[in-house]
């Protein structure tokens, strides 16, 4: 898949203090949990990001900026057709290791056993050197129902893991392609 790069985002650039890494608590029924709010994107799908997030677009696809611009979250769909998630992520992954300084590979797995996640979803997790610091992702590749392959990553300093991986699991609880 070959996932586009969130450190080549300029609105990705790192420049504040790092934020919390406290999570957020679980939602209760179809409003997100609180610091989150709901957003009906420009693209055609519905998902759920931090209240104080703002919006950026590129060729590689939406960003979602925390005000710092330490952390975002990506949305883009995989356009390269006939890998499955899992494959598309392993592109990505061996991409990683030439095109990331100090990349490394944290985990690489199917995504198995979690309540209405699509049954080809996968997930990779990374770290690598940006900016003097280390930054660390989650990315999810998934087929959603409307037919097309996703890809939602959530970076940020590594320092506030687990927070990527919360705001991941937030956003990809709401995220609703063509939902309007």
């Amino acid at each position: 898949m070959s996932a586009p790069d969130p450190a080549s985002d300029p609105a990705s650039e790192e420049t504040a203090e790092p934020t919390s890494a406290t999570p957020t608590p679980t939602s209760t029924g179809d409003a997100p949990p609180p610091g989150y709010r709901t957003v009906k994107d420009l693209k055609s799908f519905t998902i759920a990001i931090p209240e104080d997030w703002n919006r950026t677009e590129s060729d590689q696809g939406v960003f979602y900026n925390a005000p710092d611009g330490r952390s975002l979250l990506q949305v883009f769909v995989v356009s390269e057709g006939g890998l499955t998630p899992y494959d598309a992520l392993r592109g990505t992954s061996q991409d990683g290791r030439t095109a990331k300084p100090g990349y490394e590979e944290i985990s690489l797995e199917r995504v198995t056993g979690e309540p209405d996640a699509p049954a080809d979803a996968a997930e990779l997790v990374y770290a690598y050197d940006r900016d003097g610091g280390r930054r660390k992702v989650v990315d999810r590749a998934f087929t959603a129902a409307d037919g097309n392959h996703y890809a939602i990553l959530a970076a940020g300093p590594e320092e506030d893991w687990p927070k990527q991986r919360e705001v991941l699991r937030v956003a990809l609880e709401f995220f609703e392609p063509g939902a309007y």
